[in-house]
Protein backbone atom coordinates (compact mmCIF):
# COMPACT_ATOMS: atom_id res chain seq x y z
CA UNK A 1 0.00 0.00 0.00
CA UNK A 2 1.10 3.46 -0.98
CA UNK A 3 1.06 6.36 1.41
CA UNK A 4 1.82 10.30 0.96
CA UNK A 5 5.06 11.40 3.04
CA UNK A 6 4.08 12.67 6.43
CA UNK A 7 5.39 15.79 7.81
CA UNK A 8 6.62 16.41 11.20
CA UNK A 9 3.55 17.61 12.38
CA UNK A 10 1.06 14.93 11.23
CA UNK A 11 3.57 12.53 13.03
CA UNK A 12 3.04 14.39 16.26
CA UNK A 13 -0.54 14.18 15.55
CA UNK A 14 -0.64 10.64 15.06
CA UNK A 15 1.55 9.95 18.10
CA UNK A 16 -0.01 12.19 20.71
CA UNK A 17 3.39 13.46 20.78
CA UNK A 18 5.06 17.44 19.92
CA UNK A 19 7.30 18.04 17.05
CA UNK A 20 10.36 18.22 19.27
CA UNK A 21 9.61 15.00 21.35
CA UNK A 22 9.38 13.26 17.40
CA UNK A 23 12.86 14.90 16.28
CA UNK A 24 14.49 13.61 19.41
CA UNK A 25 12.57 10.22 19.18
CA UNK A 26 14.23 10.18 15.41
CA UNK A 27 17.67 11.05 16.75
CA UNK A 28 18.03 9.10 19.57
CA UNK A 29 16.38 5.32 17.46
CA UNK A 30 18.36 5.78 14.81
CA UNK A 31 15.52 5.31 12.68
CA UNK A 32 16.55 6.13 8.96
CA UNK A 33 13.63 9.21 8.06
CA UNK A 34 14.11 10.30 4.11
CA UNK A 35 14.33 13.87 3.69
CA UNK A 36 12.59 15.86 1.61
CA UNK A 37 14.25 16.88 -2.16
CA UNK A 38 14.61 20.06 -1.31
CA UNK A 39 16.75 23.72 0.17
CA UNK A 40 15.18 23.03 3.30
CA UNK A 41 15.81 19.46 3.64
CA UNK A 42 12.23 18.55 5.62
CA UNK A 43 12.03 15.23 7.11
CA UNK A 44 9.69 12.94 5.15
CA UNK A 45 8.04 10.41 7.24
CA UNK A 46 6.83 6.88 5.89
CA UNK A 47 4.49 4.93 7.49
CA UNK A 48 6.67 2.23 8.61
CA UNK A 49 8.70 4.62 10.13
CA UNK A 50 5.87 6.30 12.22
CA UNK A 51 5.34 2.85 13.17
CA UNK A 52 8.63 2.17 14.42
CA UNK A 53 8.80 5.50 16.36
CA UNK A 54 5.73 4.64 18.38
CA UNK A 55 7.26 0.85 19.03
CA UNK A 56 10.30 2.67 19.74
CA UNK A 57 9.05 5.08 22.34
CA UNK A 58 6.79 2.43 24.41
CA UNK A 59 9.54 0.31 24.60
CA UNK A 60 11.75 3.02 25.79
CA UNK A 61 8.98 3.65 28.54
CA UNK A 62 8.72 0.48 30.20
CA UNK A 63 10.92 -1.58 32.20
CA UNK A 64 8.42 -4.61 32.47
CA UNK A 65 9.94 -7.99 31.72
CA UNK A 66 8.71 -9.29 28.30
CA UNK A 67 7.24 -12.61 30.18
CA UNK A 68 4.74 -10.67 32.77
CA UNK A 69 3.15 -9.08 30.16
CA UNK A 70 -0.44 -9.48 29.96
CA UNK A 71 -2.39 -10.34 26.35
CA UNK A 72 -5.60 -9.27 25.87
CA UNK A 73 -8.00 -10.76 23.39
CA UNK A 74 -11.07 -9.17 21.99
CA UNK A 75 -14.09 -9.19 19.20
CA UNK A 76 -15.27 -6.38 17.61
CA UNK A 77 -18.79 -7.91 16.98
CA UNK A 78 -22.26 -6.56 16.22
CA UNK A 79 -25.34 -8.62 15.51
CA UNK A 80 -26.61 -6.30 13.08
CA UNK A 81 -24.77 -4.36 9.71
CA UNK A 82 -24.05 -1.16 8.87
CA UNK A 83 -22.62 0.17 12.46
CA UNK A 84 -19.22 0.53 11.04
CA UNK A 85 -17.54 -2.50 12.50
CA UNK A 86 -15.00 -3.54 10.19
CA UNK A 87 -13.79 0.38 9.92
CA UNK A 88 -13.31 0.66 13.59
CA UNK A 89 -11.44 -2.68 13.59
CA UNK A 90 -9.03 -1.40 11.01
CA UNK A 91 -8.87 2.38 13.08
CA UNK A 92 -8.52 0.41 16.63
CA UNK A 93 -5.83 -2.07 15.47
CA UNK A 94 -3.72 0.85 13.65
CA UNK A 95 -4.22 3.36 16.82
CA UNK A 96 -3.26 0.28 19.00
CA UNK A 97 -0.09 -0.09 17.42
CA UNK A 98 0.68 3.79 17.38
CA UNK A 99 0.75 3.40 21.15
CA UNK A 100 3.34 0.71 20.85
CA UNK A 101 1.42 -2.56 21.34
CA UNK A 102 2.06 -5.52 18.91
CA UNK A 103 -1.36 -5.65 17.93
CA UNK A 104 -2.98 -8.89 15.52
CA UNK A 105 -5.28 -8.12 13.90
CA UNK A 106 -7.61 -11.01 12.59
CA UNK A 107 -10.50 -11.27 9.56
CA UNK A 108 -13.35 -13.74 10.38
CA UNK A 109 -15.45 -12.43 7.22
CA UNK A 110 -15.77 -14.27 4.48
CA UNK A 111 -16.12 -11.32 2.61
CA UNK A 112 -13.05 -10.41 3.71
CA UNK A 113 -13.89 -6.47 4.17
CA UNK A 114 -11.07 -5.53 6.39
CA UNK A 115 -8.30 -7.22 4.43
CA UNK A 116 -9.89 -5.35 1.54
CA UNK A 117 -9.51 -2.25 3.60
CA UNK A 118 -5.78 -2.91 4.63
CA UNK A 119 -4.50 -3.36 0.98
CA UNK A 120 -5.21 -6.91 -0.33
CA UNK A 121 -7.07 -8.41 -2.75
CA UNK A 122 -9.10 -11.55 -1.50
CA UNK A 123 -10.52 -12.35 -4.99
CA UNK A 124 -7.81 -12.76 -7.56
CA UNK A 125 -5.88 -15.33 -8.17
CA UNK A 126 -2.01 -15.63 -8.57
CA UNK A 127 -2.60 -16.49 -12.29
CA UNK A 128 -4.78 -13.38 -12.51
CA UNK A 129 -2.49 -10.87 -10.76
CA UNK A 130 0.33 -11.96 -12.89
CA UNK A 131 -1.97 -10.97 -16.24
CA UNK A 132 -2.69 -7.37 -14.82
CA UNK A 133 0.92 -7.07 -12.73
CA UNK A 134 -0.46 -7.24 -9.31
CA UNK A 135 2.07 -8.05 -6.89
CA UNK A 136 1.87 -11.66 -5.21
CA UNK A 137 2.39 -9.94 -1.99
CA UNK A 138 -1.00 -8.07 -2.46
CA UNK A 139 -3.08 -11.30 -2.41
CA UNK A 140 -4.16 -13.69 0.22
CA UNK A 141 -3.28 -16.96 -0.12
CA UNK A 142 -4.16 -18.25 3.46
CA UNK A 143 -6.21 -17.47 5.82
CA UNK A 144 -7.52 -17.98 10.02
CA UNK A 145 -8.37 -21.51 9.11
CA UNK A 146 -4.85 -22.42 8.08
CA UNK A 147 -3.33 -22.00 10.83
CA UNK A 148 -5.92 -24.71 12.63
CA UNK A 149 -4.56 -28.11 13.68
CA UNK A 150 -6.10 -30.62 11.29
CA UNK A 151 -7.16 -28.45 8.72
CA UNK A 152 -7.77 -30.61 5.64
CA UNK A 153 -5.79 -28.88 3.47
CA UNK A 154 -2.69 -28.60 5.00
CA UNK A 155 -1.96 -26.65 8.10
CA UNK A 156 0.95 -23.15 7.91
CA UNK A 157 2.32 -21.49 9.88
CA UNK A 158 1.26 -17.87 11.32
CA UNK A 159 5.21 -16.62 9.71
CA UNK A 160 3.17 -17.81 6.54
CA UNK A 161 0.08 -16.85 6.44
CA UNK A 162 0.20 -13.11 8.48
CA UNK A 163 0.30 -10.14 6.79
CA UNK A 164 2.32 -6.53 7.36
CA UNK A 165 0.68 -3.86 5.97
CA UNK A 166 2.69 -1.16 7.93
CA UNK A 167 5.62 -2.87 8.46
CA UNK A 168 6.42 -5.13 11.22
CA UNK A 169 5.85 -2.42 14.08
CA UNK A 170 2.35 -2.00 12.59
CA UNK A 171 -0.76 -3.67 13.27
CA UNK A 172 -0.28 -7.63 11.76
CA UNK A 173 -3.42 -8.96 9.96
CA UNK A 174 -4.22 -12.40 9.51
CA UNK A 175 -6.72 -11.82 5.88
CA UNK A 176 -9.44 -13.89 5.36
CA UNK A 177 -11.09 -15.15 1.86
CA UNK A 178 -14.52 -16.84 0.91
CA UNK A 179 -12.47 -20.02 1.59
CA UNK A 180 -12.48 -19.57 4.97
CA UNK A 181 -16.44 -20.99 5.18
CA UNK A 182 -14.85 -24.10 5.00
CA UNK A 183 -13.44 -23.30 8.67
CA UNK A 184 -16.91 -23.37 10.11
CA UNK A 185 -17.79 -26.63 8.27
CA UNK A 186 -14.90 -28.06 9.91
CA UNK A 187 -15.85 -26.76 13.19
CA UNK A 188 -19.73 -27.92 12.71
CA UNK A 189 -19.47 -31.27 11.17
CA UNK A 190 -15.90 -32.62 11.80
CA UNK A 191 -15.27 -32.00 15.07
CA UNK A 192 -16.06 -35.17 18.07
CA UNK A 193 -17.87 -32.81 20.38
CA UNK A 194 -20.03 -29.85 19.96
CA UNK A 195 -17.99 -28.34 23.28
CA UNK A 196 -15.04 -28.98 21.86
CA UNK A 197 -15.64 -27.55 18.75
CA UNK A 198 -16.55 -24.16 20.24
CA UNK A 199 -13.57 -23.98 22.23
CA UNK A 200 -11.11 -24.98 19.25
CA UNK A 201 -10.13 -21.22 18.68
CA UNK A 202 -9.43 -20.95 22.36
CA UNK A 203 -6.94 -23.49 23.03
CA UNK A 204 -5.54 -22.40 19.84
CA UNK A 205 -5.23 -19.06 21.12
CA UNK A 206 -4.43 -20.40 24.77
CA UNK A 207 -1.11 -22.85 23.32
CA UNK A 208 -0.08 -19.87 21.23
CA UNK A 209 0.26 -17.62 23.59
CA UNK A 210 1.98 -20.09 25.63
CA UNK A 211 4.21 -21.07 23.09
CA UNK A 212 3.43 -24.62 22.83
CA UNK A 213 2.13 -24.50 19.35
CA UNK A 214 5.11 -23.74 17.20
CA UNK A 215 2.46 -23.19 13.74
CA UNK A 216 0.71 -20.51 16.10
CA UNK A 217 3.36 -18.47 18.45
CA UNK A 218 1.65 -15.40 19.03
CA UNK A 219 3.43 -14.79 22.60
CA UNK A 220 4.78 -11.32 21.31
CA UNK A 221 1.63 -9.84 20.76
CA UNK A 222 -0.04 -7.57 23.46
CA UNK A 223 -3.37 -7.67 21.74
CA UNK A 224 -5.36 -9.84 19.59
CA UNK A 225 -8.11 -8.57 18.02
CA UNK A 226 -10.83 -10.59 15.76
CA UNK A 227 -13.17 -9.04 13.51
CA UNK A 228 -16.09 -10.76 13.44
CA UNK A 229 -19.00 -11.30 11.30
CA UNK A 230 -22.47 -10.35 11.75
CA UNK A 231 -23.92 -13.31 11.64
CA UNK A 232 -23.26 -15.58 14.92
CA UNK A 233 -21.95 -18.94 12.92
CA UNK A 234 -19.38 -21.22 14.60
CA UNK A 235 -16.05 -19.24 13.92
CA UNK A 236 -17.72 -16.37 15.73
CA UNK A 237 -19.03 -18.25 18.58
CA UNK A 238 -15.07 -19.75 19.12
CA UNK A 239 -14.26 -16.26 18.40
CA UNK A 240 -16.25 -14.90 20.99
CA UNK A 241 -15.49 -17.98 23.36
CA UNK A 242 -11.82 -16.89 23.09
CA UNK A 243 -12.14 -13.18 24.20
CA UNK A 244 -11.79 -11.26 27.04
CA UNK A 245 -13.99 -8.52 25.92
CA UNK A 246 -16.56 -7.92 23.02
CA UNK A 247 -16.20 -4.79 21.64
CA UNK A 248 -19.81 -3.98 20.12
CA UNK A 249 -20.38 -0.59 18.01
CA UNK A 250 -23.72 0.53 17.97
CA UNK A 251 -25.13 3.13 15.34
CA UNK A 252 -26.45 6.02 17.13
CA UNK A 253 -27.88 6.61 13.84
CA UNK A 254 -30.30 3.54 13.74
CA UNK A 255 -30.30 2.23 16.74
CA UNK A 256 -31.03 -1.38 17.32
CA UNK A 257 -32.75 -2.26 20.93
CA UNK A 258 -33.06 -5.80 19.68
CA UNK A 259 -29.23 -6.19 18.76
CA UNK A 260 -28.09 -5.27 22.23
CA UNK A 261 -30.34 -7.28 23.68
CA UNK A 262 -29.82 -10.44 21.66
CA UNK A 263 -25.89 -9.94 22.18
CA UNK A 264 -26.66 -9.88 26.22
CA UNK A 265 -28.55 -12.73 26.23
CA UNK A 266 -25.86 -14.79 23.68
CA UNK A 267 -23.53 -13.47 26.34
CA UNK A 268 -24.92 -14.70 29.52
CA UNK A 269 -25.88 -18.36 27.54
CA UNK A 270 -22.28 -18.24 26.99
CA UNK A 271 -21.36 -17.93 30.90
CA UNK A 272 -24.06 -20.14 31.99
CA UNK A 273 -22.88 -23.05 29.42
CA UNK A 274 -19.07 -22.74 29.85
CA UNK A 275 -18.63 -20.61 33.14
CA UNK A 276 -17.08 -17.85 30.89
CA UNK A 277 -17.99 -15.22 28.43
CA UNK A 278 -16.31 -11.79 27.10
CA UNK A 279 -16.49 -8.51 29.00
CA UNK A 280 -19.26 -6.62 26.94
CA UNK A 281 -17.70 -2.84 25.81
CA UNK A 282 -20.53 -0.45 24.13
CA UNK A 283 -18.69 2.10 21.44
CA UNK A 284 -20.98 4.61 20.39
CA UNK A 285 -20.91 5.43 16.47
CA UNK A 286 -22.12 8.31 14.04
CA UNK A 287 -23.41 10.21 17.22
CA UNK A 288 -24.91 13.88 16.02
CA UNK A 289 -26.27 15.97 18.94
CA UNK A 290 -27.97 18.00 17.16
CA UNK A 291 -30.13 15.22 16.34
CA UNK A 292 -32.73 14.75 19.25
CA UNK A 293 -33.81 11.26 18.66
CA UNK A 294 -29.82 10.48 18.64
CA UNK A 295 -29.29 12.02 22.12
CA UNK A 296 -32.68 9.97 22.99
CA UNK A 297 -30.95 6.76 21.92
CA UNK A 298 -27.62 7.66 23.74
CA UNK A 299 -29.78 7.79 27.33
CA UNK A 300 -31.28 4.63 26.69
CA UNK A 301 -28.18 2.81 25.94
CA UNK A 302 -26.51 4.99 29.26
CA UNK A 303 -29.48 3.85 31.57
CA UNK A 304 -29.79 -0.32 30.52
CA UNK A 305 -25.89 -0.30 29.36
CA UNK A 306 -24.42 1.90 31.87
CA UNK A 307 -21.60 -0.18 32.34
CA UNK A 308 -20.56 -1.29 29.60
CA UNK A 309 -20.98 1.91 27.42
CA UNK A 310 -17.20 3.42 26.66
CA UNK A 311 -16.98 6.74 28.10
CA UNK A 312 -15.83 8.43 24.28
CA UNK A 313 -17.69 7.94 21.21
CA UNK A 314 -17.46 8.98 17.66
CA UNK A 315 -18.96 11.49 16.44
CA UNK A 316 -20.71 11.72 12.91
CA UNK A 317 -18.50 12.57 10.07
CA UNK A 318 -18.05 13.07 6.37
CA UNK A 319 -14.52 11.72 6.82
CA UNK A 320 -15.61 8.88 8.55
CA UNK A 321 -19.02 8.15 6.46
CA UNK A 322 -16.37 7.94 3.40
CA UNK A 323 -14.62 5.18 4.83
CA UNK A 324 -17.50 3.15 4.42
CA UNK A 325 -18.80 3.49 1.12
CA UNK A 326 -14.93 2.95 0.05
CA UNK A 327 -13.48 -0.41 1.26
CA UNK A 328 -9.96 0.54 -0.58
CA UNK A 329 -9.80 3.24 1.91
CA UNK A 330 -6.86 3.40 4.44
CA UNK A 331 -7.69 3.47 8.03
CA UNK A 332 -8.81 7.24 8.66
CA UNK A 333 -6.77 7.87 11.15
CA UNK A 334 -3.56 7.40 9.14
CA UNK A 335 -5.02 9.05 6.09
CA UNK A 336 -6.43 12.24 7.81
CA UNK A 337 -4.95 12.17 11.29
CA UNK A 338 -5.65 15.13 11.77
CA UNK A 339 -9.57 15.47 10.98
CA UNK A 340 -12.28 15.21 14.30
CA UNK A 341 -13.32 11.95 13.35
CA UNK A 342 -9.87 10.70 13.72
CA UNK A 343 -9.46 12.44 17.27
CA UNK A 344 -12.54 10.57 18.09
CA UNK A 345 -11.09 7.20 17.13
CA UNK A 346 -7.75 7.81 19.14
CA UNK A 347 -9.75 8.81 22.07
CA UNK A 348 -11.89 5.27 22.04
CA UNK A 349 -8.84 3.92 21.24
CA UNK A 350 -7.24 4.77 24.55
CA UNK A 351 -10.70 4.74 26.41
CA UNK A 352 -10.90 1.04 25.36
CA UNK A 353 -6.93 0.55 26.58
CA UNK A 354 -7.80 1.87 29.81
CA UNK A 355 -10.99 -0.23 30.20
CA UNK A 356 -9.31 -3.34 28.92
CA UNK A 357 -6.21 -2.55 31.33
CA UNK A 358 -3.94 -2.67 28.47
CA UNK A 359 -0.36 -0.66 29.42
CA UNK A 360 2.49 0.18 26.53
CA UNK A 361 4.69 -2.87 25.86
Amino acid sequence: MTFKPYKVQAVAQLLGATTDSVRRMVDESGIKVARQDSGTKTRMFSVENIFDLARFSATKKTKKKRGERKQVVATVYAPNGGVGKTTLSGNFSSCFSLRGLKTLTIDLDFQAKLTSSLGYDSELTLEEAAEIGKPPSQLVEYHFGNLMPNWPLGRRTLDEVVKMPYGENGPHLIPADLTLDRLDTMLTTEAPARRMADMAISKLLRDGHAKKDSHFDISNYDIVLFDAPSSKNRITRGALLASDYVICPVSMEKYSTKALSYLSSVLSEMHNQFGRSPELIIVGNFLDSARGPVMTQLSMIMQTYKQSLLDYWIRHSEDFAKTLDNEADVPLVLSKPGCSASSDLQNCAAALLTRMQVTNA
